[in-house]
């Protein structure tokens, strides 16, 4: 559920930001993270990277741009020494304390009968919201399918993720690589592009190296027919405290009121 937070700020938003941005568009400041036990931790980080580099610095013990770019400098926040210990072995070692201290312990990743590195879509949410949590602040996340041909409540389109670059949130996707109908990947979306008869298409790092430039792929479901296709949408939404939500509310104010 969209919090009602979230709403005012990415509206006051809109309202400051209304010219519609000419394609490709990439959002600047989110890191490459190369794959640190588990895609899922390791793509999402690079968004929480991204945050706390946008007004949020607490979510990771590095600081600055030069620090948080580097795998090696946020590793511990992304799988920690104490959950690797934990479940890394196989089978896993559960005399080791269960920390929930990093993104892999939301992400439940290597846990019970995945194997290592391995996560489940189904708790992205909590991984994002209660990692956020631990650090201090309120996180609102959510997943809808992108799957055509089943009869799904909801699913995200590409006007979604349109508008969630546009406003400078990005995105994490769970992907199928092999091309077998099925996603295996999860990777950082941080921006788009319409190329007209040549399709839609999403720019991301793939927690293949934190040295990549961003990967561009085609915007469309997962198939047997081709590889990259989309199968989940991570929507990731940070919640301003009160204050910076009455900055917003009297700068968009002072705004109206100077145009008037």
């Amino acid at each position: 559920m969209r919090n009602l937070a979230i709403n005012i700020a990415v509206g006051w938003f809109l309202f400051l930001t209304s010219a519609t941005p000419a394609t490709p568009v990439v959002l600047s400041q989110v890191p490459a993270y190369k794959w640190y036990y588990g895609c899922s931790p390791t793509a999402a980080a690079s968004i929480i990277g991204y945050w706390d580099l946008n007004g949020y610095p607490n979510l990771f013990d590095a600081q600055g741009w030069d620090e948080i770019r580097l795998t090696e400098n946020v590793k511990d926040q992304i799988s920690s020494p104490e959950h690797n210990a934990r479940y890394n072995p196989r089978p896993d070692d559960l005399t080791q304390p269960d920390s929930h201290n990093c993104i892999a312990d939301w992400f439940r990743t290597s846990a019970d009968f995945r194997d290592i590195g391995v996560s489940s879509y189904e708790y992205a949410d909590d991984a994002f919201e209660g990692y956020a949590d631990y650090r201090g602040y309120l996180f609102d996340a959510y997943y809808e399918p992108m799957y055509e041909g089943y009869d799904f409540v909801e699913s995200f389109t590409w006007m979604d993720l349109v508008n969630e670059i546009n406003i400078g949130n990005p995105m994490m996707f769970c992907v199928d690589t092999t091309g077998n109908g099925h996603a295996d990947h999860s990777v950082s979306v941080l921006g788009y592009d319409d190329r007209g008869e040549d399709g839609l298409w999403y720019g991301c790092y793939t927690t293949w190296s934190e040295d990549e430039t961003v990967v561009w792929q085609q915007f469309r479901p997962v198939s047997e027919n081709y590889t990259w296709g989309v199968r989940f949408g991570h929507f990731v939404h940070p919640i301003p405290e009160p204050a910076t939500l009455l900055f917003l509310s009297l700068g968009a104010l002072a705004l109206r009121k100077h145009s008037n």
